[in-house]
Protein backbone atom coordinates (compact mmCIF):
# COMPACT_ATOMS: atom_id res chain seq x y z
CA UNK A 1 0.00 0.00 0.00
CA UNK A 2 2.65 2.40 1.12
CA UNK A 3 4.64 1.66 -1.80
CA UNK A 4 1.58 2.61 -4.36
CA UNK A 5 1.60 5.36 -3.03
CA UNK A 6 4.89 6.59 -3.00
CA UNK A 7 4.16 5.75 -6.92
CA UNK A 8 0.75 7.99 -7.56
CA UNK A 9 2.85 10.82 -5.71
CA UNK A 10 5.65 10.72 -8.00
CA UNK A 11 3.53 10.18 -10.94
CA UNK A 12 1.76 13.39 -9.40
CA UNK A 13 4.21 15.07 -9.13
CA UNK A 14 5.85 14.60 -12.72
CA UNK A 15 1.97 15.58 -14.01
CA UNK A 16 2.70 19.23 -11.79
CA UNK A 17 6.26 19.39 -13.00
CA UNK A 18 4.74 19.11 -16.70
CA UNK A 19 1.93 21.78 -16.44
CA UNK A 20 3.98 24.28 -14.54
CA UNK A 21 6.99 23.86 -16.84
CA UNK A 22 5.00 24.68 -20.64
CA UNK A 23 1.99 26.22 -18.74
CA UNK A 24 0.77 29.05 -21.12
CA UNK A 25 3.00 28.35 -24.28
CA UNK A 26 1.36 27.09 -27.41
CA UNK A 27 3.95 25.83 -30.00
CA UNK A 28 3.91 28.51 -32.82
CA UNK A 29 1.68 27.87 -36.33
CA UNK A 30 5.56 28.04 -38.09
CA UNK A 31 6.24 25.41 -35.72
CA UNK A 32 3.60 22.50 -35.85
CA UNK A 33 4.22 21.03 -38.76
CA UNK A 34 7.69 20.49 -38.26
CA UNK A 35 8.78 16.61 -36.66
CA UNK A 36 10.98 16.46 -33.63
CA UNK A 37 14.14 15.98 -35.56
CA UNK A 38 13.80 19.59 -37.06
CA UNK A 39 12.97 20.76 -33.89
CA UNK A 40 16.55 19.45 -33.11
CA UNK A 41 18.32 21.03 -35.44
CA UNK A 42 16.56 23.94 -35.45
CA UNK A 43 17.41 24.65 -31.52
CA UNK A 44 20.83 23.22 -32.55
CA UNK A 45 20.95 25.72 -35.34
CA UNK A 46 20.52 28.99 -32.52
CA UNK A 47 22.03 27.72 -29.22
CA UNK A 48 24.40 29.97 -28.07
CA UNK A 49 23.34 32.99 -31.01
CA UNK A 50 19.77 33.77 -29.97
CA UNK A 51 19.09 31.71 -26.57
CA UNK A 52 15.05 33.22 -26.54
CA UNK A 53 14.55 31.65 -30.27
CA UNK A 54 16.65 28.13 -28.47
CA UNK A 55 13.93 28.42 -25.69
CA UNK A 56 11.29 28.21 -27.71
CA UNK A 57 12.76 25.74 -29.72
CA UNK A 58 13.22 23.25 -26.73
CA UNK A 59 9.39 24.50 -25.00
CA UNK A 60 8.28 23.05 -28.73
CA UNK A 61 10.08 19.86 -28.58
CA UNK A 62 8.88 19.20 -24.44
CA UNK A 63 5.03 19.91 -25.68
CA UNK A 64 5.78 17.75 -28.35
CA UNK A 65 7.08 14.89 -26.30
CA UNK A 66 4.38 15.88 -24.11
CA UNK A 67 1.70 15.09 -26.65
CA UNK A 68 3.10 12.60 -28.23
CA UNK A 69 3.86 10.40 -24.80
CA UNK A 70 7.93 10.04 -25.94
CA UNK A 71 9.74 10.22 -22.85
CA UNK A 72 13.11 10.87 -25.11
CA UNK A 73 11.40 13.86 -26.49
CA UNK A 74 10.50 14.89 -22.59
CA UNK A 75 14.10 14.41 -21.23
CA UNK A 76 15.38 16.69 -23.98
CA UNK A 77 12.97 19.04 -24.13
CA UNK A 78 13.43 19.59 -20.30
CA UNK A 79 17.75 19.56 -20.53
CA UNK A 80 17.35 21.82 -23.21
CA UNK A 81 15.08 24.52 -21.48
CA UNK A 82 17.38 24.38 -18.65
CA UNK A 83 20.25 25.38 -20.79
CA UNK A 84 18.90 28.06 -22.94
CA UNK A 85 17.59 29.60 -19.30
CA UNK A 86 20.70 29.68 -17.99
CA UNK A 87 22.52 30.89 -20.66
CA UNK A 88 20.15 34.16 -20.04
CA UNK A 89 20.77 34.23 -16.77
CA UNK A 90 17.52 33.08 -16.04
CA UNK A 91 16.56 30.29 -13.48
CA UNK A 92 16.92 27.22 -15.17
CA UNK A 93 16.56 24.82 -11.81
CA UNK A 94 13.13 23.65 -12.26
CA UNK A 95 13.43 22.17 -15.55
CA UNK A 96 16.56 20.64 -14.25
CA UNK A 97 15.02 19.27 -11.31
CA UNK A 98 12.34 18.38 -13.09
CA UNK A 99 14.48 16.50 -15.46
CA UNK A 100 16.79 14.44 -11.91
CA UNK A 101 13.16 13.45 -10.65
CA UNK A 102 12.20 11.97 -14.18
CA UNK A 103 15.03 10.20 -15.11
CA UNK A 104 16.44 9.07 -11.64
CA UNK A 105 15.31 5.25 -12.21
CA UNK A 106 16.22 5.30 -15.96
CA UNK A 107 19.19 3.44 -17.18
CA UNK A 108 19.98 4.70 -20.52
CA UNK A 109 23.15 5.87 -22.79
CA UNK A 110 22.28 9.46 -21.91
CA UNK A 111 20.47 9.43 -18.51
CA UNK A 112 20.11 10.08 -15.39
CA UNK A 113 24.05 11.21 -16.03
CA UNK A 114 22.66 14.20 -18.59
CA UNK A 115 20.34 15.34 -15.92
CA UNK A 116 23.35 15.63 -13.31
CA UNK A 117 25.28 17.59 -16.11
CA UNK A 118 22.62 20.41 -16.87
CA UNK A 119 22.17 20.39 -12.93
CA UNK A 120 26.09 21.02 -12.65
CA UNK A 121 26.25 23.93 -15.66
CA UNK A 122 23.41 25.66 -13.81
CA UNK A 123 25.41 25.54 -10.54
CA UNK A 124 28.57 26.61 -11.81
CA UNK A 125 26.78 29.56 -13.61
CA UNK A 126 26.19 30.47 -10.25
CA UNK A 127 29.71 30.15 -8.66
CA UNK A 128 28.73 26.88 -6.32
CA UNK A 129 31.57 24.89 -7.37
CA UNK A 130 31.83 22.83 -4.70
CA UNK A 131 28.10 21.45 -5.63
CA UNK A 132 28.81 21.67 -9.14
CA UNK A 133 31.52 18.77 -8.90
CA UNK A 134 29.34 16.75 -6.99
CA UNK A 135 26.96 16.67 -9.84
CA UNK A 136 29.71 15.83 -12.19
CA UNK A 137 31.39 13.29 -10.55
CA UNK A 138 27.60 11.42 -10.36
CA UNK A 139 27.51 11.59 -13.89
CA UNK A 140 31.26 10.69 -14.31
CA UNK A 141 30.11 7.63 -12.29
CA UNK A 142 27.43 6.87 -14.73
CA UNK A 143 28.71 7.28 -17.43
CA UNK A 144 32.02 5.25 -17.01
CA UNK A 145 32.17 2.37 -19.49
CA UNK A 146 28.33 3.19 -21.08
CA UNK A 147 29.00 6.79 -22.79
CA UNK A 148 32.41 8.15 -23.85
CA UNK A 149 30.95 11.31 -25.32
CA UNK A 150 29.65 12.27 -21.79
CA UNK A 151 32.55 10.72 -20.19
CA UNK A 152 35.14 13.38 -22.21
CA UNK A 153 32.43 15.84 -21.87
CA UNK A 154 32.81 15.60 -17.87
CA UNK A 155 36.33 15.90 -18.15
CA UNK A 156 35.93 19.52 -19.75
CA UNK A 157 33.33 20.62 -17.18
CA UNK A 158 35.54 19.94 -14.70
CA UNK A 159 38.10 21.97 -16.48
CA UNK A 160 35.99 24.88 -16.34
CA UNK A 161 35.70 24.38 -12.43
CA UNK A 162 39.55 24.33 -12.60
CA UNK A 163 39.65 27.91 -14.66
CA UNK A 164 37.21 29.31 -12.42
CA UNK A 165 39.79 28.53 -9.28
CA UNK A 166 42.78 29.81 -11.24
CA UNK A 167 43.93 25.98 -11.56
CA UNK A 168 44.68 26.73 -14.91
CA UNK A 169 48.00 24.40 -15.41
CA UNK A 170 45.81 21.68 -13.88
CA UNK A 171 42.71 22.84 -16.35
CA UNK A 172 45.04 22.57 -19.88
CA UNK A 173 45.69 19.33 -19.87
CA UNK A 174 41.53 18.20 -19.20
CA UNK A 175 40.44 20.48 -22.75
CA UNK A 176 43.31 18.78 -24.30
CA UNK A 177 41.98 15.59 -23.51
CA UNK A 178 38.87 16.39 -24.98
CA UNK A 179 40.02 18.24 -27.60
CA UNK A 180 41.94 15.44 -28.93
CA UNK A 181 38.92 13.09 -27.99
CA UNK A 182 36.19 15.12 -30.34
CA UNK A 183 39.17 16.06 -33.11
CA UNK A 184 39.52 11.92 -33.88
CA UNK A 185 35.96 11.26 -33.14
CA UNK A 186 35.34 14.03 -36.30
CA UNK A 187 37.12 11.16 -38.78
CA UNK A 188 34.65 9.10 -37.98
CA UNK A 189 30.26 8.85 -38.49
CA UNK A 190 29.98 9.71 -34.94
CA UNK A 191 31.51 13.00 -35.49
CA UNK A 192 29.59 16.36 -33.28
CA UNK A 193 30.84 19.40 -35.26
CA UNK A 194 29.30 21.73 -31.93
CA UNK A 195 31.30 19.47 -29.44
CA UNK A 196 34.83 19.88 -31.45
CA UNK A 197 34.00 23.37 -32.01
CA UNK A 198 33.32 23.70 -28.28
CA UNK A 199 36.53 21.90 -27.19
CA UNK A 200 38.55 24.36 -29.09
CA UNK A 201 36.90 27.11 -27.77
CA UNK A 202 37.71 25.48 -24.21
CA UNK A 203 41.62 25.20 -24.98
CA UNK A 204 41.86 28.72 -27.00
CA UNK A 205 40.51 30.01 -23.47
CA UNK A 206 42.49 28.23 -21.17
CA UNK A 207 45.57 29.53 -22.86
CA UNK A 208 43.87 33.02 -22.65
CA UNK A 209 43.46 32.30 -18.87
CA UNK A 210 47.22 31.36 -18.10
CA UNK A 211 48.78 34.29 -20.37
CA UNK A 212 50.25 32.51 -23.57
CA UNK A 213 48.42 34.92 -25.93
CA UNK A 214 50.21 33.61 -28.86
CA UNK A 215 48.81 29.96 -28.12
CA UNK A 216 45.82 31.03 -27.84
CA UNK A 217 45.36 32.70 -31.31
CA UNK A 218 46.63 29.79 -32.66
CA UNK A 219 43.59 27.89 -31.15
CA UNK A 220 40.95 31.26 -31.81
CA UNK A 221 41.72 31.42 -35.69
CA UNK A 222 41.40 27.34 -35.75
CA UNK A 223 37.72 28.07 -34.31
CA UNK A 224 36.93 30.54 -36.62
CA UNK A 225 38.14 28.41 -39.37
CA UNK A 226 36.31 25.00 -38.80
CA UNK A 227 33.06 27.93 -37.44
CA UNK A 228 33.36 29.00 -41.46
CA UNK A 229 34.13 25.40 -42.83
CA UNK A 230 30.80 23.89 -40.73
CA UNK A 231 28.66 26.57 -41.23
CA UNK A 232 27.96 26.31 -36.89
CA UNK A 233 28.16 29.52 -35.43
CA UNK A 234 27.46 28.67 -32.07
CA UNK A 235 31.20 29.24 -30.66
CA UNK A 236 31.72 32.32 -32.89
CA UNK A 237 31.14 34.94 -30.55
CA UNK A 238 33.28 33.57 -27.75
CA UNK A 239 36.01 33.36 -30.57
CA UNK A 240 35.81 36.66 -31.32
CA UNK A 241 35.98 38.05 -27.48
CA UNK A 242 38.95 35.79 -26.96
CA UNK A 243 40.49 37.19 -29.92
CA UNK A 244 40.28 40.57 -28.86
CA UNK A 245 41.14 39.60 -25.37
CA UNK A 246 44.28 38.36 -26.74
CA UNK A 247 45.26 40.72 -28.87
CA UNK A 248 45.04 43.45 -26.16
CA UNK A 249 46.91 41.97 -24.11
CA UNK A 250 49.55 41.78 -27.39
CA UNK A 251 49.40 45.30 -27.39
CA UNK A 252 47.43 45.01 -30.81
CA UNK A 253 44.86 47.61 -30.13
CA UNK A 254 43.72 48.22 -33.33
CA UNK A 255 42.51 44.52 -34.05
CA UNK A 256 41.41 44.13 -30.22
CA UNK A 257 39.01 47.24 -30.79
CA UNK A 258 37.72 45.68 -33.82
CA UNK A 259 37.26 42.03 -32.04
CA UNK A 260 35.29 43.80 -29.36
CA UNK A 261 33.29 46.12 -31.18
CA UNK A 262 31.90 42.77 -33.76
CA UNK A 263 31.23 40.70 -30.16
CA UNK A 264 29.56 43.49 -28.70
CA UNK A 265 27.22 43.02 -31.08
CA UNK A 266 26.67 39.49 -30.62
CA UNK A 267 26.57 39.20 -27.01
CA UNK A 268 23.62 42.29 -27.10
CA UNK A 269 21.73 40.36 -29.00
CA UNK A 270 21.82 36.99 -27.14
CA UNK A 271 21.28 39.07 -24.01
CA UNK A 272 24.32 37.43 -22.58
CA UNK A 273 24.94 40.48 -19.97
CA UNK A 274 28.07 39.02 -17.87
CA UNK A 275 30.61 38.88 -21.76
CA UNK A 276 29.01 41.89 -22.54
CA UNK A 277 30.26 43.61 -19.53
CA UNK A 278 33.95 41.93 -20.12
CA UNK A 279 33.80 43.08 -24.08
CA UNK A 280 33.24 46.67 -22.41
CA UNK A 281 35.98 46.77 -19.85
CA UNK A 282 38.04 45.76 -22.49
CA UNK A 283 37.05 48.40 -24.76
CA UNK A 284 37.55 51.26 -21.72
CA UNK A 285 41.05 49.98 -21.00
CA UNK A 286 41.77 49.90 -25.35
CA UNK A 287 40.69 53.65 -25.01
CA UNK A 288 42.65 54.52 -22.10
CA UNK A 289 46.06 52.68 -23.02
CA UNK A 290 46.05 55.24 -26.56
CA UNK A 291 44.80 58.31 -24.81
CA UNK A 292 41.26 58.52 -25.19
CA UNK A 293 40.35 58.83 -21.69
CA UNK A 294 36.85 60.38 -22.08
CA UNK A 295 35.88 57.40 -24.30
CA UNK A 296 37.35 54.85 -21.98
CA UNK A 297 35.79 56.36 -19.16
CA UNK A 298 32.42 55.60 -21.71
CA UNK A 299 32.76 52.09 -21.45
CA UNK A 300 33.65 51.60 -18.20
CA UNK A 301 30.46 52.88 -17.07
CA UNK A 302 28.86 50.68 -19.55
CA UNK A 303 30.39 48.04 -18.03
CA UNK A 304 29.35 48.92 -14.42
CA UNK A 305 25.54 49.19 -15.95
CA UNK A 306 25.21 45.78 -17.37
CA UNK A 307 27.38 43.59 -14.82
CA UNK A 308 25.14 45.83 -12.01
CA UNK A 309 21.88 44.08 -13.84
CA UNK A 310 23.56 40.72 -13.70
CA UNK A 311 25.11 40.80 -10.28
CA UNK A 312 27.90 38.74 -11.54
CA UNK A 313 31.41 40.31 -11.29
CA UNK A 314 34.47 39.16 -12.81
CA UNK A 315 37.68 40.04 -10.74
CA UNK A 316 39.11 41.21 -14.44
CA UNK A 317 36.50 44.00 -14.64
CA UNK A 318 37.49 45.14 -11.11
CA UNK A 319 40.34 47.37 -12.18
CA UNK A 320 37.76 49.43 -13.96
CA UNK A 321 35.92 50.80 -11.07
CA UNK A 322 39.24 51.85 -10.05
CA UNK A 323 39.80 53.70 -12.87
CA UNK A 324 36.60 55.51 -12.18
CA UNK A 325 37.27 56.39 -9.22
CA UNK A 326 40.74 57.76 -9.98
CA UNK A 327 38.62 59.72 -13.06
CA UNK A 328 36.56 61.28 -10.88
CA UNK A 329 38.65 62.09 -8.56
CA UNK A 330 40.98 64.17 -10.53
CA UNK A 331 37.83 65.61 -11.85
CA UNK A 332 36.70 66.78 -8.18
CA UNK A 333 33.18 65.31 -8.64
CA UNK A 334 33.13 63.74 -5.17
CA UNK A 335 29.48 62.53 -5.77
CA UNK A 336 31.07 60.48 -8.53
CA UNK A 337 34.04 59.40 -6.68
CA UNK A 338 32.10 58.12 -3.79
CA UNK A 339 29.40 56.38 -6.15
CA UNK A 340 32.09 54.26 -7.63
CA UNK A 341 34.01 53.14 -4.30
CA UNK A 342 30.30 52.29 -3.43
CA UNK A 343 30.20 50.16 -6.25
CA UNK A 344 33.03 48.37 -6.01
CA UNK A 345 32.25 47.73 -2.32
CA UNK A 346 28.64 46.43 -3.63
CA UNK A 347 31.34 44.26 -6.22
CA UNK A 348 33.50 42.95 -4.10
CA UNK A 349 31.09 42.11 -1.64
CA UNK A 350 28.89 40.17 -4.03
CA UNK A 351 32.14 38.28 -5.46
CA UNK A 352 33.24 37.22 -1.71
CA UNK A 353 29.82 36.21 -0.52
CA UNK A 354 28.46 34.24 -3.61
CA UNK A 355 31.76 32.50 -3.22
CA UNK A 356 32.16 32.78 -6.43
CA UNK A 357 36.42 33.01 -6.31
CA UNK A 358 36.73 30.39 -3.38
CA UNK A 359 39.11 31.92 -0.93
CA UNK A 360 41.14 34.22 -3.12
CA UNK A 361 41.02 37.51 -2.20
CA UNK A 362 41.77 40.40 -4.62
CA UNK A 363 44.46 42.38 -3.66
CA UNK A 364 44.60 45.56 -6.54
CA UNK A 365 45.63 49.30 -6.13
CA UNK A 366 42.67 50.31 -4.20
CA UNK A 367 42.69 47.71 -1.07
CA UNK A 368 39.78 47.64 1.26
CA UNK A 369 41.03 49.33 4.42
CA UNK A 370 42.72 52.53 1.88
CA UNK A 371 39.17 52.98 0.08
CA UNK A 372 37.57 52.89 3.60
CA UNK A 373 39.59 55.68 4.93
CA UNK A 374 39.28 57.52 1.74
CA UNK A 375 35.15 56.78 1.86
CA UNK A 376 34.52 58.28 5.36
CA UNK A 377 36.88 61.59 4.23
CA UNK A 378 34.89 62.00 1.31
CA UNK A 379 31.28 61.44 3.10
CA UNK A 380 32.54 64.24 6.12
CA UNK A 381 33.32 66.39 3.24
CA UNK A 382 30.20 65.88 1.11
CA UNK A 383 28.28 66.53 4.55
CA UNK A 384 29.84 69.71 5.17
CA UNK A 385 28.45 70.76 1.87
CA UNK A 386 24.59 69.20 3.14
CA UNK A 387 25.05 66.95 0.42
CA UNK A 388 24.17 63.82 2.41
CA UNK A 389 20.63 63.93 1.97
CA UNK A 390 21.06 63.45 -1.76
CA UNK A 391 23.49 60.62 -1.53
CA UNK A 392 21.19 58.54 0.91
CA UNK A 393 18.16 58.89 -1.22
CA UNK A 394 20.21 57.04 -4.20
CA UNK A 395 21.41 54.49 -2.18
CA UNK A 396 18.47 54.22 -0.09
CA UNK A 397 18.65 52.28 3.53
CA UNK A 398 19.61 48.68 2.04
CA UNK A 399 23.35 50.08 0.69
CA UNK A 400 23.77 51.66 4.16
CA UNK A 401 23.25 48.38 5.71
CA UNK A 402 25.44 47.02 3.13
CA UNK A 403 28.20 49.72 3.78
CA UNK A 404 28.05 49.32 7.65
CA UNK A 405 28.18 45.66 7.34
CA UNK A 406 31.08 45.75 5.40
CA UNK A 407 33.13 48.60 7.15
CA UNK A 408 32.59 46.71 10.38
CA UNK A 409 33.76 42.75 8.82
CA UNK A 410 36.88 45.09 7.11
CA UNK A 411 37.56 46.63 10.68
CA UNK A 412 38.11 42.78 12.06
CA UNK A 413 39.81 41.83 9.11
CA UNK A 414 42.50 44.26 9.66
CA UNK A 415 42.81 44.16 13.48
CA UNK A 416 43.18 40.76 12.23
CA UNK A 417 45.84 41.20 10.13
CA UNK A 418 47.60 43.62 12.48
CA UNK A 419 47.46 40.55 15.27
CA UNK A 420 48.96 37.91 12.91
CA UNK A 421 51.46 40.27 11.87
CA UNK A 422 52.79 40.70 15.53
CA UNK A 423 52.32 36.52 15.73
CA UNK A 424 54.44 36.27 12.41
CA UNK A 425 57.23 38.90 14.15
CA UNK A 426 57.70 36.84 17.68
CA UNK A 427 57.66 33.73 15.21
CA UNK A 428 60.46 34.91 13.22
CA UNK A 429 62.29 36.28 16.55
CA UNK A 430 62.23 32.97 17.88
CA UNK A 431 63.82 31.32 14.45
CA UNK A 432 60.73 29.12 14.02
CA UNK A 433 59.99 28.36 10.24
CA UNK A 434 56.25 29.53 9.61
CA UNK A 435 54.03 27.13 7.51
CA UNK A 436 51.36 27.35 5.72
CA UNK A 437 48.02 27.81 8.29
CA UNK A 438 45.91 25.63 5.73
CA UNK A 439 48.93 22.96 5.44
CA UNK A 440 49.12 23.11 9.41
CA UNK A 441 45.37 22.82 10.24
CA UNK A 442 44.56 20.05 8.03
CA UNK A 443 47.97 18.20 9.52
CA UNK A 444 46.94 18.79 12.80
CA UNK A 445 42.90 17.55 11.83
CA UNK A 446 44.63 14.24 10.59
CA UNK A 447 47.30 13.76 13.33
CA UNK A 448 48.39 11.26 10.40
CA UNK A 449 52.45 10.48 10.47
CA UNK A 450 53.21 9.04 7.20
CA UNK A 451 55.68 6.04 7.07
CA UNK A 452 58.36 6.82 4.40
CA UNK A 453 61.15 4.94 4.00
CA UNK A 454 63.66 7.08 1.33
CA UNK A 455 67.07 5.04 1.21
CA UNK A 456 65.27 1.75 -0.44
CA UNK A 457 64.30 3.87 -3.07
CA UNK A 458 67.02 5.15 -5.08
CA UNK A 459 64.86 7.49 -7.31
CA UNK A 460 63.27 9.14 -4.63
CA UNK A 461 66.93 9.61 -2.67
CA UNK A 462 68.21 11.34 -5.75
CA UNK A 463 64.91 13.87 -5.70
CA UNK A 464 65.48 14.28 -2.03
CA UNK A 465 69.11 15.54 -2.49
CA UNK A 466 68.64 17.81 -5.42
CA UNK A 467 65.51 19.49 -3.62
CA UNK A 468 68.06 20.01 -1.10
CA UNK A 469 70.46 21.29 -3.50
CA UNK A 470 67.39 23.79 -4.59
CA UNK A 471 66.58 24.93 -1.95
CA UNK A 472 70.00 25.33 -0.46
CA UNK A 473 71.26 27.61 -3.76
CA UNK A 474 67.85 29.43 -3.24
CA UNK A 475 66.76 28.19 -6.57
CA UNK A 476 63.56 28.74 -5.62
CA UNK A 477 63.63 32.59 -6.68
CA UNK A 478 63.55 31.87 -10.09
CA UNK A 479 60.72 33.20 -11.70
CA UNK A 480 57.92 30.58 -13.95
CA UNK A 481 59.47 27.79 -12.06
CA UNK A 482 56.89 25.21 -12.21
CA UNK A 483 56.66 20.97 -11.97
CA UNK A 484 57.35 20.46 -15.61
CA UNK A 485 60.43 23.24 -15.58
CA UNK A 486 62.08 21.66 -12.45
CA UNK A 487 61.45 17.77 -13.59
CA UNK A 488 63.72 18.99 -16.63
CA UNK A 489 66.33 20.20 -14.67
CA UNK A 490 65.91 17.24 -12.29
CA UNK A 491 66.51 14.79 -15.27
CA UNK A 492 63.07 13.07 -14.03
CA UNK A 493 59.47 13.80 -15.14
CA UNK A 494 56.36 16.21 -14.16
CA UNK A 495 54.16 13.31 -12.51
CA UNK A 496 57.04 11.52 -10.47
CA UNK A 497 58.44 14.88 -9.28
CA UNK A 498 55.05 16.17 -8.16
CA UNK A 499 54.45 12.80 -6.36
CA UNK A 500 58.02 13.13 -4.67
CA UNK A 501 57.26 16.61 -3.06
CA UNK A 502 54.05 14.96 -2.36
CA UNK A 503 56.02 12.03 -0.05
CA UNK A 504 59.16 14.05 0.83
CA UNK A 505 57.66 17.80 2.24
CA UNK A 506 53.72 16.48 2.58
CA UNK A 507 52.47 19.01 0.78
CA UNK A 508 51.75 20.06 -3.21
CA UNK A 509 54.26 21.55 -5.41
CA UNK A 510 52.57 24.97 -5.13
CA UNK A 511 52.49 24.77 -1.25
CA UNK A 512 56.13 23.66 -1.02
CA UNK A 513 57.46 26.68 -3.67
CA UNK A 514 55.29 29.11 -2.17
CA UNK A 515 56.64 28.13 2.27
CA UNK A 516 60.37 28.76 0.42
CA UNK A 517 59.89 31.96 -1.09
CA UNK A 518 57.78 33.57 2.01
CA UNK A 519 60.15 31.82 4.94
CA UNK A 520 62.69 33.34 2.71
CA UNK A 521 61.57 36.94 2.78
CA UNK A 522 60.57 37.22 6.05
CA UNK A 523 63.97 36.65 7.20
CA UNK A 524 65.02 39.23 4.65
CA UNK A 525 62.38 41.54 5.90
CA UNK A 526 63.41 41.12 9.82
CA UNK A 527 67.32 41.34 9.23
CA UNK A 528 67.56 43.90 5.55
CA UNK A 529 65.99 47.79 6.65
CA UNK A 530 66.69 48.30 2.51
CA UNK A 531 64.35 45.42 1.56
CA UNK A 532 61.58 47.00 4.11
CA UNK A 533 61.75 50.50 1.83
CA UNK A 534 61.19 48.27 -1.59
CA UNK A 535 57.73 48.33 -2.88
CA UNK A 536 55.87 45.02 -2.38
CA UNK A 537 55.81 44.75 -6.65
CA UNK A 538 59.50 45.15 -6.26
CA UNK A 539 59.53 42.33 -3.34
CA UNK A 540 57.36 40.58 -5.06
CA UNK A 541 59.11 40.58 -8.36
CA UNK A 542 62.79 39.21 -6.40
CA UNK A 543 61.22 36.37 -5.06
CA UNK A 544 59.80 35.22 -8.27
CA UNK A 545 56.12 36.46 -8.26
CA UNK A 546 55.06 37.80 -11.35
CA UNK A 547 53.07 39.93 -9.74
CA UNK A 548 52.04 42.21 -6.26
CA UNK A 549 48.89 40.08 -6.45
CA UNK A 550 50.33 36.51 -6.44
CA UNK A 551 52.86 37.11 -3.77
CA UNK A 552 50.44 39.10 -1.22
CA UNK A 553 47.68 36.25 -1.59
CA UNK A 554 50.64 33.58 -1.07
CA UNK A 555 52.00 35.85 2.06
CA UNK A 556 48.35 36.17 3.55
CA UNK A 557 47.95 32.28 3.34
CA UNK A 558 51.30 31.23 4.62
CA UNK A 559 51.32 33.89 7.75
CA UNK A 560 47.47 35.21 7.82
CA UNK A 561 48.98 38.57 7.08
CA UNK A 562 49.76 41.27 4.41
CA UNK A 563 53.35 41.53 3.76
CA UNK A 564 52.17 45.83 3.77
CA UNK A 565 50.83 45.10 7.61
CA UNK A 566 54.24 43.35 8.48
CA UNK A 567 56.68 45.53 6.94
CA UNK A 568 55.03 48.47 9.23
CA UNK A 569 54.94 46.93 12.06
CA UNK A 570 58.97 46.35 11.35
CA UNK A 571 59.28 49.54 10.70
CA UNK A 572 57.91 50.90 13.80
CA UNK A 573 60.47 48.92 15.63
CA UNK A 574 63.45 50.69 13.99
Amino acid sequence: MQKGLIVFILVLTTHLYFSQSIKGFHIPDSLKSKNADQLQKAYEKVFRIDNDKAEIYANSILSKGKSERNNTLIYDGYYKLAYSKGLKSENGHPYADTLLTLTQKVNTEEFPAKAHIIKGILLNYEFKYDEALNHYVQARDLSRNKNPEQFYYIKKLVGILKLATNENEEALPLFLEYYQYEKKRMTTDDKNVKSYIGAIFSVANCYNRSKQYTNALQYINLGIQECEKYKDYTHYPYFISGSGIANYYLKNYKKSEENHLEAEQKFIKNNDTWNLGITYYFLGKINTDVNKEEEGIKYFTKADSVLSISKKFDPVTRNGYEVLIDYYKKQGDKENQLKFINKLFVADSIMNNSKQYLSKEIYKKYDTPALLEEKEVLIADLNNKNSMLYIFLGGGFLIIGVLLFLFIRNRKKIEQYKRQADQLLEKSKSSEIIVSQDFAQVENETKVQKTKNILSDEKLQDIKIKLDEFEKNKGFLRKNITVDSLAKDFGSNRDYLSKSVNELKEKNFSQYLNELRINYIVEELNHNEKIRKHTIAAIADDIGYNNSESFSNAFRKITGTLPSYYIKLLQKQD
